[in-house]
């Protein structure tokens, strides 16, 4: 981000803080959320507030303004779920309770985010709320509109499984609602421990945060069509732990037939940091020795009942105390394997890994996406902290595993050196000078590798006549970037993870609006549409030829498809004042050498 001055930065901070002070603000389904107006609402007309009659009753949206023109229908803070709280709290989700026919549910404010603590921040606090479980629908105006069942597309935030909300001050739905083209529908989930406790028994069998996924697309499915949304053309899309999440909805059983289409950005449940854990219990007792330095002699039933009586704040906090260096592992509660006896509301039964190479998984059309310095999310943040980079560096051989999620052999260590850091010394792999090398090294194993890994098994597995795949890759550098969140500097770190988002949702708590006529606001446009043709198509269609990548060659199997780049080229893309290109993908330098080490 360009940062002309210190009071400048200094007032971007006040302004997130002020948004996480907003979101807090909302609570649980009360008498004010309901209005009981003793018959059920008339259909919209001129000067009314939208209202939807849905299955549990009916809604009142508001109208609003978009951003460059027109109008669009806001239904905001819908509860897909009762508050996972008491006994809730470490359980399934349960279906919300309807309000009544004769009732009418105010859909005008956002709920607060579901309790966090985001450690990609510098010196997070704990915010949010454990009653999160909500939804916003985003529709364009009923009287700019009549093109009846419109696609819908479902996003799935990210955050590492431990922060993020889908709140519109930073998911804001404007430039998808400007083009009148799909409904837009945005969701939380429970994140951390709330999201992922698991003892590995009935009683707290985990992956809470992928069953309150399912529960918000079964929502979708049951109820879109009153907002004029096609149930049958559901695109689910995430980003980072989001993107892992749309593949594990591939995966699940739980999830078949939720959706036509999928779109995996910057992750892959491939990824290291996906791998379930191994021995959730001996987590779980951890968790609780924080509290009770004897939790060793509790049974696992008393762990979960215990750990319920705890305040949350409190319980999102201790977080600190497991970590095993700095805030690493960045996702410490993740996915578990459930066994499939299990009252059939098990949402995964084997290792994603495994499922998606046997090719047990939806065969649904499905793109995924990359950005140049995705690694940067978590390296920056320690190449700018001398002390934690002279930290690193004494403690080489301990703490590079622990970043990258495995314990190396001498032998694969070195040759991580050699490959990323080879004019450092023994005492000082990583200096100022090859701190990009650090990034890259991230970029590679966390989101390039398991990606690739991903299209590969696809196209060896998979049926990609019926499941086409689709690649981008979004190199467009603009005015502002999320590297400034991840280390409060102006420095320039290049693309890096999460900045397509800027250029998909309008983030007002976060980033100031691109001028109308700007190359940004155009870049935005390209890329919306992009997204909107593939929920529409199946595959990527802003050039021709354009090859998906396919199994009909044995080339193919080598990741030798097309991709698709967004880029600040010189040779504009048909007049517009950005580039797009077909680039090979193909890295197989890349994926032998971390193929080999994973």
């Amino acid at each position: 981000m360009r940062v002309e001055n210190m009071t400048h930065w200094r007032k971007l901070i006040v302004v997130f803080s002020l948004l996480s002070t907003l979101l807090l603000v909302g609570g649980k389904l009360s008498a004010e959320d309901v209005d009981h107006a003793g018959c059920p609402p008339k259909p919209l007309r001129g000067g009314m507030d939208p209202q939807v009659c849905i299955m549990d009753g009916c809604l009142r949206g508001k109208t609003v303004t978009s951003l460059h023109w027109g109008t669009f229908e806001a239904f905001v803070g819908i509860p897909f779920a009762k508050p996972p709280i008491g006994e809730l709290r470490f359980a399934n989700p349960v279906p919300n309770e309807w309000w009544g026919r004769r009732a009418v549910y105010n859909a005008t404010e956002e709920k607060p985010m579901c309790v966090q603590k985001n450690d990609l921040i510098p010196n997070a606090e704990v915010q949010g709320s454990e009653d999160c479980l909500y939804l916003n629908v985003y529709r364009p105006s009923a009287q700019n509109t009549l093109r009846g069942d419109l696609p819908v597309m479902v996003y799935i935030h990210g955050g590492g499984f431990f922060a993020g909300s889908a709140s519109s001050a930073v998911h804001g739905p404007e430039y998808f609602m400007e083009t009148g083209r799909v409904i837009l529908v945005t969701l939380q989930y429970r994140l951390g421990v709330f999201g992922f406790f698991s003892i590995g028994e009935e009683a707290a069998p985990g992956n809470f945060a992928l069953k309150d996924q399912v529960m918000a697309l079964h929502w979708v499915k049951k109820n879109i069509a009153a907002f004029g949304g096609d149930p049958r053309r559901v695109t689910i899309f995430g980003q980072s732990a989001g993107a892992a999440s749309v593949q594990m909805h591939m995966i699940s059983p739980m999830s078949v037939g939720l959706f036509s289409k999928a779109i995996m950005m910057s992750g892959s449940a491939n990824a290291p940091w996906n791998i379930p854990t191994k021995d959730p219990l001996k987590l779980a007792r951890r968790q609780a020795e924080v509290f009770w330095p004897c939790a060793s002699k509790l049974s696992p039933k008393q762990l979960v009942s215990v750990l319920r009586s705890v305040d949350a704040q409190e319980l999102a906090q201790s977080i600190d105390k497991l970590k095993a260096w700095s805030i690493d592992p960045l996702t410490l509660y993740r996915p578990v394997v459930e066994p499939p006896s299990w009252s059939n509301q098990a949402f995964l039964v084997e290792d994603p890994r495994v499922s998606w190479q046997k090719g047990n998984y939806q065969q649904v059309p499905w793109m995924t996406g990359y950005l140049p310095n995705e690694g940067a999310v978590r390296a920056i943040a320690i190449t700018s902290n001398e002390n934690q980079l002279k930290e690193l560096n004494a403690n080489i051989s301990h703490l590079l595993p622990v970043l990258l999620e495995k314990q190396p052999s001498a032998e694969l260590l070195q040759r991580i050196k050699e490959r990323f850091f080879s004019d450092g010394t023994e005492g000082e792999w990583i200096t100022k000078h090859n701190a990009q090398r650090f990034v890259d090294m991230f970029t590679e194993a966390a989101f390039l590798y398991p990606i690739q890994a991903t299209v590969k098994q696809h196209i060896t597995t998979g049926d990609t006549q019926i499941a086409p795949v689709s690649i981008y890759k979004f190199s467009f550098k603009g005015p502002h970037s999320y590297s400034f969140y991840y280390t409060f500097t102006p420095q320039d770190f290049g693309v890096v993870h999460c900045d397509e988002l800027i250029y998909l949702f309008r983030s007002p708590a976060l980033f100031e609006d691109f001028p109308p006529a700007s190359k940004e606001a155009a870049m935005s446009r390209e890329l919306v549409q992009f997204f909107i043709d593939f929920a529409y198509n199946g595959v990527a269609t802003p050039l021709r030829p354009y090859r998906v990548c396919s199994n009909d060659n044995e080339l193919y199997q080598s990741m030798d498809c097309d991709v698709l780049e967004f880029t600040n080229s010189e040779e504009p893309f048909e007049d517009k004042p950005f580039g797009v290109r077909i680039v090979n993908g193909r890295n197989e330098d890349l994926f032998a050498f971390w193929n080999n080490f994973y």
